[in-house]
C-alpha cells in the first residue's frame, strides 16, 4: 500500500479538526455508492444536489457527511468494499508508475490512496475517493471480460496496417468534445485495442467484427483509426 500523510495532519489536533482514518473514509465512499447506486456529481458548482431538477445528493457530499458525522451508518459490506477498492487502486497506480509518468489526476489519486487519515481540509482527495468505488467496480467488470478471453501481450498488427479484427467491447464512453465514442476492447486473440467510433450500435460485452487502420502501439494496446464494422 502506498503511504502518504499530508503535513496538515501534524497540526490537525491543534487546529481542532476532526481526523478520520482511511478505512472509515473509503467505507464512507462505498456507502455513498451503495445509497446512490452509481457515482453522481453536481452539475452546478456549489450545489450538493445533482441538478436543478434532481434532488439526489452527490456522492462526495454523502461521503463527507457519513465519515465526519455518522460513521455508525457504515456496514461491514461498506468496509470490505472500500478496502478492496483502495487496495485495487494502490496496486493499479503502482503498476502505472513502472510504465509511464502519471497524469495530474493519477498523481492526486496515488496520493489519496496512500493517505492514512483525512480532515475536512482534504476536499480534493475526498472528492477523488468518492469517485473511485465506481471506478473499481468498472475495472472488476472489465477484468471479468478480459479473463473470459485471456489477455495476451503484444499488438494486433504493425502500425499502418489495415486489418479486420474481432473484439469484445470492454468499455464505451461518449466524448462530447469530438462527438464520438471512445471504445476499449479485447480481441478474440487476447490483445487490447482502442479506437474512436461514431456510431451508437455497440454495447459493453458485445463481440463485433471491425475493420480499421493501426494508428499506434502504446501500453500493450493497439490503437486504431478509421474504424468501421466489417461486412
Amino acid at each position: 500500500m502506498l503511504n502518504y500523510m499530508a503535513p496538515s495532519k501534524m497540526t490537525a489536533e491543534i487546529q481542532d479538526l476532526e481526523i478520520v482514518n482511511a478505512r472509515d473514509a473509503w467505507a464512507a465512499a462505498a456507502y455513498a455508492q451503495r445509497v446512490n447506486g452509481e457515482y453522481l456529481k453536481p452539475e452546478r458548482s456549489g450545489y450538493k444536489t445533482v441538478a436543478e431538477d434532481d434532488d439526489r445528493i452527490a456522492n462526495k457530499y454523502l461521503m463527507t457527511e457519513i465519515m465526519f458525522h455518522d460513521r455508525g451508518a457504515l456496514t461491514q459490506e461498506d468496509y470490505l468494499r472500500g478496502e478492496a477498492a483502495r487496495d485495487h487502486h494502490s496496486k493499479k497506480m503502482m503498476m502505472v508508475t513502472f510504465k509511464r509518468e502519471l497524469s495530474d489526476f493519477e498523481r492526486t489519486l496515488s496520493r489519496a490512496v496512500g493517505m492514512e487519515c483525512f480532515t475536512k481540509t482534504d476536499r480534493y482527495e475526498i472528492a477523488i475517493i468518492a469517485s473511485q468505488i465506481a471506478s473499481y467496480e468498472r475495472d472488476m467488470r472489465e477484468r471479468k471480460i478480459i479473463d473470459s478471453v485471456g489477455e495476451q501481450m503484444g499488438y494486433v498488427a504493425d502500425v499502418g496496417s489495415r486489418v479486420d479484427f474481432t473484439a469484445t467491447i470492454i468499455r464505451k464512453n461518449y466524448a462530447e468534445m469530438y462527438n464520438t465514442y471512445r471504445v476499449v476492447g479485447v480481441t478474440r486473440d487476447g490483445h487490447r485495442i482502442q479506437f474512436y467510433y461514431r456510431h451508437d450500435d455497440v454495447r459493453s460485452g458485445d463481440t463485433v467484427k471491425f475493420k480499421g487502420t493501426v494508428k499506434k502501439h502504446l501500453d500493450n494496446t493497439t490503437y486504431f483509426n478509421r474504424v468501421t464494422k466489417a461486412k
